[in-house]
């Protein structure tokens, strides 16, 4: 079973990136425990939802700091985006038609995104995004 513990390796080195990823981490971990606890399914769907917002945030805030850094792979990492609200929203709907089995479906993809898009995409989009702000510093001064 995957624990969400955000460590030093998964920094992208943006701190309010890095902040928004601890956050996620964590309350994905909330999430797990409780359907490991056996809470119940509504309270988990409230959980999902907190997370979900929490999600679209953080998503929005990407989103615009790379248009800001014009990130040229902005529109596939904007489609990564886009798929995972749309797996998302259709676990909050499984989980609001009462099937259970959902939320550790929604964990177990969460673990797949937080290792793949996270681990890769973030990465690329926090080197990006430094190296501009670095160009921009220079280029001012």
């Amino acid at each position: 079973m995957q624990h969400f513990k955000w460590t030093k390796a998964h920094a992208v080195y943006l701190p309010q990136v890095d902040a928004e990823h601890r956050n996620l981490y964590r309350m994905a971990e909330e999430i797990q425990q409780s359907v490991r606890m056996g809470v119940e399914t509504t309270q988990i769907l409230d959980l999902v939802r907190a997370f979900v917002t929490s999600v679209e945030e953080h998503f929005t805030h990407e989103e615009r700091m790379m248009k800001a850094a014009e990130t040229l792979d902005f529109e596939w990492h904007k489609h990564q985006h886009d798929t995972a609200r749309k797996r998302v929203a259709g676990f909050v709907r499984d989980l609001e038609a009462g099937n259970s089995a959902s939320a550790q479906e929604f964990l177990d993809f969460l673990a797949r995104w937080f290792k793949d898009h996270m681990g890769l995409t973030d990465r690329m989009m926090g080197a990006h995004v430094r190296n501009y702000e670095r160009l921009a510093a220079k280029l001012a001064s």
